[in-house]
């Protein structure tokens, strides 16, 4: 990634854009750490719900391939019923397997702490220079956040659009 500015240009740093810029980029870091804690949370519920689901069925497909009715005439129902649970079994196998929502559920945790490193390092930067009696000091740091936040937004996992599936989701788990 390249950087556009020259860095023999002497760039202007006008205390109350910077100031501007700290309060956006605070609300963005903030917005982006609860993005990501609010779909690990998500990914959580889901791959507990699934997986609680998946261990009943098996457990109830495999408790059931022991039983003998007494009584012969629901024999074939059984069977049915039993041969319906083993295939929803198997594909909540496939969908929990290949969904990886417990490990998707990390890369958000693992993300959502990472912005609020950044989001923490911009608070005491503001708390420190105040006045930015420092300008270049203050210019350092400031470069120094946003190429880390760059990485940070390289690297991490997809969220939902705000409020494109969220009266879904609410019903989902």
């Amino acid at each position: 990634m390249t950087n556009n500015i020259n860095e023999d240009e002497k760039l202007v740093l006008d205390s109350e854009m910077a100031k501007e810029l700290v309060e956006q980029w605070l609300g963005k870091l903030s917005t982006a750490q609860q993005g990501h804690y609010i779909e690990t949370e998500y990914l959580n519920k889901v791959h507990h719900w699934l997986s609680v689901l998946l261990i009943i069925l098996t457990t109830g497909v495999t408790a059931f391939i022991f039983f003998t009715p007494e009584v012969k005439t629901h024999e074939a129902q059984i069977k049915v019923y039993m041969g319906i649970a083993s295939a929803i079994a198997a594909a909540l196998s496939g969908i929990v397997t290949f969904g990886r929502f417990g490990e998707r559920a990390n890369e958000h945790r693992i993300t959502a702490g990472r912005y609020g490193k950044l989001r923490r390092q911009l608070e005491f930067l503001q708390a420190t220079c105040p006045n930015l009696q420092d300008k270049a000091e203050f210019k350092g740091k400031l470069k120094t956040l946003r190429i880390e936040w760059e990485y940070v937004a390289a690297n991490a996992p997809l969220t939902p659009e705000k409020d494109k599936f969220s009266f879904i989701r609410k019903f989902l788990i």
